[in-house]
């Protein structure tokens, strides 16, 4: 009977033990799920960073347009019996300069609008979205809604890009001088190489077209836009637009149950600018390097632009989801 006391309290420790081990186990199985902190309200921003944005913008704008119709293209020697500047004049264009403007500038900014008001509605409506943006103005601090913030974010650097992919196409242009495919027919009215070129080793330096003037502002498709293919302005606009917008959408629609619908714009997205670029080969308005040019300039300045609209968006509008669950933020916050 002496035994049994300590054997008992011995058991009684053991199972005491056991107990404690298995409440433990349990809380390591399932910890509590901890959600990132992050502030409801972003930092203010002041009224007089947006006007030095709208000035940028002008500012940029305004280069290139002096680029565009006033400053004159390099006077570049050509080879006579270059037979890559002898195509026949273009009698029109398959993608007019309007065109271009409605493809890579109207429809990215309407699918950006559409995406950003379907997206603002629908956490609205799930009541996910505390964020709100704040302006600055003197001592007083103005709240503005997450639609209007994203909107300015997103729709203006993807307009001050267009202005810096313009403005470095016209620079390329008028710094580089070539001559565009159908040169020759359009600048001295000759068309076969017999009539123009007595000696195929001779390179002409010392040149002026027909048409050409000294007048202050230079004609859309006159004379000195003959010597301005390099690179090309429709295929840089075409693909800075256009990968602008796929990149908008393979990110902005990666929770959506779409399915194969954002591969399928994306995939329109590229077809398009490619098709853009080719039109400009086909019409003798550029060579086909001058279409690739074009097509890496646009794409590196919509990806860098990409990227900083990315880096704007997580910095200046972080969203307090304080009260919703883990995979609710999760699923919120990884859309940008």
């Amino acid at each position: 009977m002496s035994n049994a006391h300590p054997h008992y309290y011995a058991s009684s420790c053991q199972q005491r033990q056991a107990d404690e081990s298995a409440i433990a186990t349990r809380w390591i199985r399932t910890p509590p799920k901890l959600l990132r902190s992050s502030p409801s309200i972003a930092q203010p921003v002041s009224l007089l960073r947006l006007i030095f944005d709208g000035l940028s913008l002008l500012l940029m704008l305004s280069t290139w347009l002096i680029f565009k119709y006033i400053v004159r293209p390099v006077r570049r020697p050509f080879l006579c019996s270059d037979l890559n500047l002898y195509h026949p004049k273009p009698p029109h264009n398959v993608f007019p300069t309007w065109l271009l403007f409605v493809c890579a500038v109207i429809v990215p900014v309407v699918f950006i609008l559409l995406s950003e008001s379907v997206r603002w509605f629908y956490l609205t409506r799930r009541k996910s979205v505390r964020a709100v943006y704040r302006l600055r103005f003197r001592s007083n601090i103005y709240n503005v809604s997450q639609l209007i913030g994203n909107l300015y974010i997103v729709i203006g650097i993807f307009a001050f890009a267009n202005a810096i992919n313009s403005f470095l196409t016209n620079v390329g242009k008028v710094s580089y001088g070539r001559q565009r495919p159908h040169f020759i027919p359009s600048c001295f009215n000759k068309t076969t190489y017999k009539d123009f070129c007595a000696d195929p080793t001779l390179w002409i330096v010392n040149y002026t077209c027909i048409g050409e003037s000294s007048a202050i502002f230079v004609e859309k498709d006159g004379a000195f836009d003959i010597r301005q293919s390099f690179p090309s302005g429709h295929s840089s606009t075409a693909f800075c637009g256009l990968i602008f917008l796929a990149l908008y959408v393979h990110r902005a629609w990666k929770n959506r149950n779409l399915g194969f619908i954002r591969y399928f714009v994306e995939t329109c997205c590229f077809a398009l600018a490619a098709y853009i670029g080719i039109t400009r080969i086909t019409d003798n308005r550029h060579h086909p390097t001058d279409v690739l040019a074009g097509a890496i300039l646009g794409t590196g300045i919509a990806i860098i632009a990409f990227r900083y609209m990315l880096h704007c968006l997580k910095q200046t509008a972080p969203i307090d989801l304080e009260n919703e669950s883990f995979r609710e933020q999760t699923d919120i916050e990884s859309q940008y």
